[in-house]
């Protein structure tokens, strides 16, 4: 660990989780090289497989305020996405609608 941004990592202290410095090298969820995690390749996989079926099932529709276009609506959620841990987006209403299967 890094004491610079981990001050003793033995303790249990919940709070030292709030207002957390967003430098990007300081959490790697993983890890990498030899010691990196072994359910690294299991957990992306059943992340792919979730969502393939997810949208296998799903169709993920856009919610539009009133009088908003296509154009207005993919400008606002894509104009300023945060990086995090994953790159995100903000405020995007959208609803899922289920599929209709076809013989099955």
């Amino acid at each position: 660990y890094n004491p610079r941004y981990f001050k003793d990592p033995e303790e249990f202290k919940p709070s030292r989780w709030s207002g957390v410095s967003n430098e990007s090298e300081v959490f790697l969820g993983f890890s990498i090289g030899p010691r990196a995690c072994i359910g690294r390749k299991f957990a992306t996989t059943e992340g792919v497989v979730f969502l393939t079926m997810l949208l296998r099932d799903w169709r993920v529709e856009p919610v539009f305020s009133a009088g908003e276009s296509k154009d207005a609506w993919a400008k606002k959620v894509f104009s300023h996405p945060t990086m995090g841990m994953t790159l995100a987006v903000r405020d995007a209403p959208v609803r899922l609608v289920r599929r209709e299967r076809n013989g099955g």
